[in-house]
């Protein structure tokens, strides 16, 4: 059986010691650094006509959202009145 006692031992886990294998570090790229200033004053100042253009263009499309919903809704309230205006004229149509 395979749970039998008094079977022969399996041989001992060994260890091989760290100081037998040398792992070299990993090459890390650098960034070069840039000297000018330049650059990111241009980029800074780009980034900011960006965002002032995209901001009024964003809330011109929420309130053109905003007025369509508002405009769903009275058609709404208007389509229910007529439906209630027709099936009042149906039971009178049919009361005769």
């Amino acid at each position: 059986m395979a749970t039998q006692r008094g079977g022969k031992k399996l041989p001992a886990k060994t260890r091989v010691s760290d100081s037998d294998y040398f792992i070299p570090p990993v090459p890390m790229a650098v960034a070069p650094s840039r000297e000018s200033v330049g650059e990111d004053i241009v980029a800074a100042i780009l980034l900011c006509l960006f965002v002032a253009l995209l901001l009024p263009l964003g809330a011109m499309l929420y309130l053109d959202i905003l007025e369509t919903k508002n405009q769903v809704k009275q058609e709404l309230v208007k389509v229910e009145k007529l439906r209630r205006q027709i099936e009042q004229q149906q039971r009178k149509e049919k009361d005769k």
